[in-house]
């Protein structure tokens, strides 16, 4: 089960340093409900993937069956596109499976990232199936190869654009009801595999109406077709591993969080997906006169609101900055000592010995320090 995340706050009470305070008991009623949502869309995610996969290999066999005896470029060309199909849902599995696993030291934000790789898997089979069906496609337009059996070409390939259809439908309802984005890919890439069976039986209908070019030139397009789904399923892979984010999503994490009393301000707002998990930071400003307790409180009620109200946040990390300080008063000030000397202490204070390799210069104490 996932563990909700510990907050840090940071207060500024009667003049003292800020010091951090972590969240042990608040919230984990909501923490252990959101994690066992998390538990249960991963075990339907990895059903929904079973099915797709089992029910697009069906498609996927009866059309290399029917090609066996026919001979149809652009019957094979969508036989394997299906059968690309097939390994991207296993990848899909693959990934729902590894999300399972719990964080480690060494991978502390756990393998929902693993989702993400999937849609790269993705975009990569579609790749290899355009440019099988291509070459396919065209050696049977160089040498004239003639479908047969063009009947039973037509049934498999409308069998392939009801199996796809249906598949469709069905990996997109679930992928936008487990958040989901690779698995919702995933089926606007099958509803486009149906229509480019479409485009195979179209093909073997002009061949018995008397265009024996007809054939190859389906599946040259049907390999175009997929390139074009290619861009399409590209640009959302590349934006997942560039950490996008919607800036909706940003948007609402600000209101969500400025309406939480006690917050008089709210800033570096940052989100990232991995997989059906939305990862958020903020700042936030609050009454530099408050203690350390009331300051955590806030960002705790702040932490629970984001959870509770946008949509895949599984983890929140909080910053709280004191508002109202003095003039000149900096809670960021550098106050970092450097530790590489060694020290002489006396009893009222301690003063610095140099060797000669600490000649150097201290330019690195003078970069900002991190929120």
């Amino acid at each position: 089960m996932a563990r909700a995340r510990d907050l840090s706050a940071r207060s500024h009470d009667a003049g003292a340093t800020s010091a951090r305070g972590h969240a042990h008991s608040h919230g984990h009623a909501h923490s252990h409900s959101h994690a066992d949502h998390i538990a249960a869309s991963t075990k339907e995610g990895l059903r929904a993937v079973a099915i797709a996969s089992a029910g697009m290999f069906v498609v996927a066999a009866i059309e290399l069956g029917v090609f066996a005896l026919s001979d149809s470029a652009g019957l094979l060309s969508d036989a394997l596109h299906n059968l690309g199909d097939v390994l991207t849902t296993a990848a899909l599995w693959v990934a729902f499976i590894l999300a399972r696993r719990p964080p480690t030291n060494r991978f502390t934000y756990g393998f929902h990232r693993a989702e993400d790789l999937a849609g790269a898997f993705i975009a990569l089979v579609i790749t290899i199936s355009a440019a099988a069906a291509a070459f396919a496609s065209y050696q049977r337009l160089v040498t004239h190869a003639q479908p047969t059996q063009i009947g039973l070409g037509v049934i498999a390939a409308l069998i392939g654009f009801a199996g796809n259809e249906i598949l469709a439908q069905y990996k997109i309802r679930m992928g936008h009801r487990l958040n989901s984005t690779p698995l919702i890919a995933d089926g606007q890439h099958s509803r486009t595999d149906g229509i480019t069976s479409l485009a195979a039986a179209a093909g073997l209908i002009l061949v018995a109406l008397g265009v024996p070019v007809a054939d190859p030139i389906a599946g040259l397009l049907i390999s175009v077709a997929i390139l074009y789904i290619l861009v399409d399923v590209g640009r959302d892979v590349l934006d997942r591993l560039m950490d996008a984010v919607d800036p909706d999503v940003v948007a609402q994490v600000y209101r969500e969080a400025l309406a939480v009393p006690g917050v008089e301000q709210v800033t570096d707002v940052r989100a990232r997906w991995a997989g059906r998990r939305l990862f958020v930071a903020l700042t936030l400003g609050a009454d530099g006169a408050i203690s350390l307790t009331d300051a955590h409180a806030v960002a705790e009620r702040v932490r629970q609101e984001v959870l509770s109200h946008v949509r895949g946040a599984a983890m929140v990390d909080i910053h709280v900055d004191p508002v109202g300080l003095p003039e000149g008063v900096d809670p960021h000030a550098w106050t970092h000592m450097d530790h590489d000397h060694d020290h002489e202490h006396g009893e009222h204070g301690h003063t610095h010995v140099h060797d000669d390799h600490d000649d150097h210069e201290h330019n690195s104490h003078a970069h900002p320090h991190p929120h």
